[in-house]
């Protein structure tokens, strides 16, 4: 939240009655409270106006204040954040962002034009509005205030359709219309040399040699291309940002890609997101440390398919009733390939069927900012027919590559290791050391946002035990350094961060549930790993 601190305003805030405030419809409003993405375990709470704005009109950023101040009644998350988390956004139900007290007026969308409370959600300081999954089939239209129907002035508002809470998936209709899924897929199609379309690749960025990492790999047999030029595709990638409710920014994205899938193509089960340890060059892929990663990813599908095609999420629970490929869909792949596997599960396990004008939002990172291991997927094998989709990945903060240098920021970083104390050694994001803290000591640097830091113990090529990135805000920021849990010296043999994740870009096989790593498998807190 730009322009005050939300350490100021915790002190200084407190939410108190106003008594002489009449009791009529149009002076309060109740509402109901979240956290970020929740179904449910919300809280009624009832507001004046005058409680809307607790801090007297001293700052001018109202609806971060109010988020600020709802943060004392309900638990906001963000995965190893310090208690109590504070919220700096808050979100309606239909994606608008919370800055005025008319906007907690009840809606009139209940049955038979009945009034009902709206839904309001805290998003922690630093992180991303997830939209809620409600229930199985859930439809909510999302107000015009932050997307308008593709099909224009009069269509019927754009709408969410719920299809699983882990992974968080959604069904989404009216976010474009057939004519621009034809003017993508004709422009595609004339684009000619390296930027035309190709063999689709795995990998990217390149190793500590300079060699690029991207690669054809059998396990994606698609031909690709981008397009970030033509006037359809610019209008998409705006769309897919109001709809993730992401400040528009260039640098959150990678493009706009377009993939085309014949008879028998399809592309083995994969995440989206980078795992902690994905790249040579240091980047912190850790949301919930003020790092950067693919947030949420939006695929549109931009013609009907026959057969085949689904976007699947074999680590979703499976569907009822199940059903079997048909049987030439069996005949056309050897058995036990990564076509085989991935075929039965998209007739078995959640998947998105490929239909005209339709488009699949799915999140790689949890509302509370740590990466989802269930959001891996699949593109089933299309065994009747040809499939044109596109997708945009979204990141959350700048990308991985297109990060640029920010505004001058103070960063005080405090060794709170102290029983037993330890020293904590201090180094940017690519190694160059910046000191040595002692226990209960603390160090101020003048820095600049985005930039990032690593914490370790005995040395500064020690094991990684915390990272910061710098935010946009407050100007001063406070880093507190505390023990992991479970951790000794004698861990420094342990695993290597880079062991600790899935290949982000190698495809897996569904059936492996060796391949799943959860709470079970590893201790979560000890060795900065963010599955949950």
């Amino acid at each position: 939240a730009a322009g005050f601190s939300v350490a100021k305003l915790l002190d200084t805030f407190s939410v108190v009655k106003q008594p002489d405030v009449p009791d009529t419809d149009t002076s309060r409003f109740t509402f109901l409270l979240f956290d970020n993405g929740a179904s449910s375990g919300g809280v009624n709470v009832t507001l004046t106006p005058l409680e809307f704005r607790p801090d007297d009109g001293e700052h001018d950023d109202p609806g971060s204040a109010f988020a600020i101040d709802m943060s004392r009644r309900i638990s906001v998350s963000k995965y190893k954040a310090p208690k109590p988390v504070i919220a700096t956004k808050a979100f309606r139900e239909d994606g608008e962002q919370i800055t005025s007290f008319e906007q907690l007026r009840p809606s009139t969308d209940g049955v038979d034009g009945n009034t009902q409370p709206r839904r309001v959600y805290l998003v922690a300081d630093g992180l991303e509005f997830v939209w809620p999954f409600i229930s199985v089939g859930y439809n909510q239209t999302i107000s015009l205030k932050v997307v308008q129907p593709a099909a224009g002035e009069g269509a019927p508002a754009v709408v969410l359709e719920s299809m699983s809470e882990r992974p968080r998936v959604f069904r989404i209709h009216g976010l474009f219309t057939a004519v621009e899924a034809d003017a993508l897929i004709q422009h595609t199609l004339a684009l000619k040399g390296p930027r035309g379309l190709k063999a689709s690749t795995v990998g990217s960025g390149q190793d500590k040699d300079g060699k690029d990492l991207a690669h054809i790999d059998p396990g994606r047999t698609s031909h690709n291309a981008w397009d970030d030029v033509s006037t359809t595709a610019r209008e998409m990638i705006d769309r897919s940002f109001k709809v993730t409710t992401v400040e528009k920014d260039q640098r959150k994205i990678d493009g706009l890609q377009i993939v085309r899938y014949m008879d028998g193509q399809g592309y083995n089960t994969h995440p989206d997101f980078f795992a902690a340890g994905d790249e040579a060059s240091g980047f912190n892929f850790l949301p919930y440390t003020g790092g950067s990663n693919r947030f949420a990813t939006l695929f549109m599908y931009l013609n009907d398919v026959v057969e085949g095609g689904y976007t699947v999420f074999p680590r979703a629970p499976g569907v009822i009733p199940k059903r079997e490929p048909p049987p030439y869909a069996i005949d056309m792949f050897d058995k036990n390939t990564w076509q085989d596997y991935v075929l039965k599960a998209c007739y078995k396990q959640l998947a998105v069927p490929a239909r005209l004008g339709t488009a699949a939002l799915f999140y790689s990172v949890s509302p509370d900012g740590r990466m989802d291991p269930a959001s891996h997927h699949a593109a089933c094998p299309v065994t009747n027919g040809t499939k044109w989709g596109a997708n945009i990945w979204i990141w959350n903060r700048p990308r991985l590559g297109s990060r640029q240098q920010g505004v001058k920021r103070m960063l005080e970083i405090v060794n709170a290791v102290t029983d037993p104390p330890e020293d904590i050694y201090i180094a940017k994001e690519k190694g160059k050391a910046e000191g040595m803290i002692e226990p209960g000591q603390s160090k101020i640097l003048q820095t600049n946002e985005f930039k990032v830091f690593k914490a370790r113990f005995l040395s500064f090529k020690g094991k990684l035990i915390e990272s910061y990135t710098v935010r946009a805000n407050p100007s001063l920021q406070k880093w507190i350094i505390r023990r992991p849990k479970g951790y000794s010296i004698e861990d420094e043999a342990d695993i290597d961060e880079k062991d600790l994740n899935l290949d982000a870009k190698e495809g897996l096989d569904p059936t492996d549930q060796d391949d799943i790593v959860g709470e079970d498998d590893l201790d979560i807190d000890d060795q900065e790993a963010e599955e949950f």
